[in-house]
């Protein structure tokens, strides 16, 4: 069966519009809202499409053959029309299919509010409820056929339900490649460094691969996708079919089907793409050390497999939060392993997460709580032949050290100068961080760098009193 028989079917078994629905109903089979004769734009139909240009022109064509005589008011043929060149036999120069022996402005009527309710919905009936105008105020994008900005908002099961010819499907896998794209396009502005070009290396990044790839990822996840859609509000126009739940899957589609939209609409104007993908994913790039941070899943899943050669087991169940069963969440249970030891702690552990917004946010819980039983337990890591002692002084070399040693990710640091007369420092090392104010850059360096090197130490359950003293004493003489 054809993709137009699939139509034709939907089309026979079409539920009526549902509701205080906050999209109009669109116009088919004389139902919906549509624009009369009276009502229609010729203006704006002429700036918006080539065929509403077309439909000016034939109008303001045929209004100057009034002007002249040559047509009566009533757009009739002047047969009393007195000219040295008239012709008895007289056509249009142009607008030929609005011609019977006079201008059929009945014909172009109907053309004109074809075209105009092709494009625009008709919001006089309710003017409280005109979600194009809302939308084109929060993505500062107005859309001239706001039938295609319908479509960015219709999931597929709405679209089989309601009998409609097409859903958001399409419109999301070019939005995902084009959200994709500039945000690459922004961290290669970011972070491309022009000065330390050379003859053998004549691009140079202030990041390497993998750090961009992973900043890139932050602004493409379901879920930080998920979270803008509802700070922006938008995901309330969402259409969901009778049987569907509103999840963070639907809410990403969504922003990806309206910038496919947007992109459609414009002809790929990267300069209009590039506004309204900044105004719906607020891409901020200057929190390098928060978008390279290491999530607490993937620090516990590399830890796992590298000292038992596999990864935890993670069960994830959806659940609901009220009786309607309408509102998702999430529970996660962690089976994961310890190394033996001496502590009376099983090898073997479990640990259960409750009413998480998203899978992906129960995985990060639980990974977070396995993490800190473990490192509060001193299993992290055996550090007692790194020979490391942290002191203050040396703390900044002592942390490079175990990096060198493979113990521990690579050190960043970051710097916040905004504290009036004082440094602030933050260390990000894997999943151990730290921080320092002094009155110097150097100083607060140091102290991020002990008070990672004493986290390190606790997880390895080898911290001395000594040095949690020399720490608080550090925090306490700022």
């Amino acid at each position: 069966m054809s993709k137009k028989q699939n139509y034709t079917n939907a089309e026979k078994c079409r539920k009526p519009w549902p509701a205080n629905c906050l999209w109009p109903e669109p116009l088919w089979d004389g139902k919906g809202d549509s624009w009369t004769a009276d009502e229609i734009d010729i203006e704006w139909l002429a700036r918006t499409c080539p065929q509403g240009k077309d439909l000016a022109d034939v109008k303001e064509y045929m209004d100057h053959l009034i002007e002249i005589g040559r047509l009566n008011p009533d757009y009739s043929l002047n047969e009393d029309y007195e000219d040295e060149e008239a012709d008895e036999t007289f056509e249009p120069e142009f607008g030929e299919d609005y011609w019977d022996n006079g201008f059929d402005i009945e014909t172009w009527e109907e053309m004109a509010t074809d075209v105009m309710n092709s494009l625009m919905f008709n919001t006089s009936i309710n003017p409280n409820v005109d979600p194009a105008s809302i939308i084109a105020s929060i993505i500062m994008y107005h859309f001239d056929n706001e039938n295609l900005l319908r479509q960015a908002f219709t999931r597929r099961a709405f679209q089989i339900e309601y009998g409609l010819t097409a859903c958001s499907e399409e419109l999301e896998f070019y939005g995902d490649q084009i959200l994709s794209t500039i945000v690459t396009r922004e961290i290669y502005k970011k972070f491309s460094d022009p000065f330390t070009m050379t003859v053998e290396g004549p691009f140079q990044s202030l990041h390497g691969e993998g750090e961009l790839s992973k900043m890139r990822t932050k602004f493409l996840t379901k879920e930080y996708l998920a979270t803008r859609a509802v700070e922006l509000g938008l995901d309330k126009y969402i259409l969901y079919g009778s049987c569907e739940i509103p999840s963070e899957s639907a809410r990403e589609d969504m922003i990806e089907a309206l910038i496919g939209a947007v992109a459609v609409e414009t002809n790929w104007n990267w300069r209009i793409l590039e506004d309204v993908v900044d105004t719906l994913v607020n891409i901020q790039l200057d929190n390098t050390s928060e978008l390279l941070r290491t999530s607490s899943y993937e620090s516990l899943n590399k830890w796992h497999q590298k000292h038992f050669g596999y990864m935890p087991e993670y069960s994830v169940y959806r659940d609901y939060r009220d009786k309607n069963e309408t509102i998702e969440c999430y529970s996660c249970t962690i089976r994961f392993s310890v190394p033996a030891n001496d502590k009376g702690i099983r090898e073997a552990q479990r640990i259960d997460c409750e009413c998480a917004s998203s899978r992906t946010t129960a995985r990060e819980q639980v990974a977070k709580r396995a993490i800190a039983f473990i490192q509060s337990n001193g299993l992290w890591m055996n550090l007692a032949d790194a020979g490391i002692e942290p002191v203050l002084e040396n703390s900044i070399n002592q942390l490079q050290e175990l990096f060198q040693k493979k113990y521990v990710g690579e050190p960043k640091y970051k710097f916040n100068d905004e504290i009036v007369d004082r440094w602030h420092c933050e260390c990000i090392c894997g999943e151990f961080n730290g921080s320092g104010v002094a009155d110097s850059k150097v100083k607060a360096k140091k102290k991020a760098a002990y008070c990672t090197l004493i986290s390190i130490m606790k997880s390895a359950g080898i911290c001395k009193e000594e040095w949690i003293r020399a720490m608080w004493k550090m925090k306490a003489a700022l």
